[in-house]
């Protein structure tokens, strides 16, 4: 079924009842597949060890700075996105990494806010691709 595409997550009880799955552009298909590349740990796939990215192994390494976080989050979303999208050319992959507070006035909860920025080019279609989204590490309270 080449060209068509499915959106993430399948409503499966719409198709119990028999209702079409959404389809999706191939731009939102790769722009679903970075993402769960970049937010799958390594080996949480039973059935492909190599999907995902070893960023979740820093989860809870406080002492590495925001310019040793952004460094190996680019390094290891470059590999995993070559590995496992293979309908995209890369051309560039940009992290930035801000302290964010998650909490209330009275318990401050401070997360490590990623923003992924990932530019290249669709094969299929020769047209130009940029995915931006944004997650959390780190699971400093205080």
């Amino acid at each position: 079924m080449k060209g068509i595409y499915y959106k993430v997550p399948m409503d499966f009880e719409g198709i119990i009842h028999k209702k079409d799955a959404d389809k999706i552009s191939i731009d939102n298909s790769i722009s679903q597949q970075i993402f769960l590349v970049a937010t799958t740990a390594l080996g949480e796939c039973k059935f492909d060890e190599t999907f995902g990215t070893e960023i979740w192994e820093l989860d809870f390494d406080l002492l590495k700075s925001d310019n040793q976080l952004k460094e190996y989050i680019v390094s290891a979303l470059k590999k995993g996105v070559i590995m496992h999208e293979k309908r995209l050319f890369m051309e560039d992959v940009e992290v930035s990494v801000t302290d964010y507070n998650l909490g209330t006035i009275g318990k401050r909860r401070m997360k490590k806010k990623v923003i992924i920025s990932v530019k290249g080019q669709v094969l299929e279609t020769n047209r130009p691709f940029l995915f931006k989204n944004s997650f959390f590490v780190g699971p400093l309270s205080y």
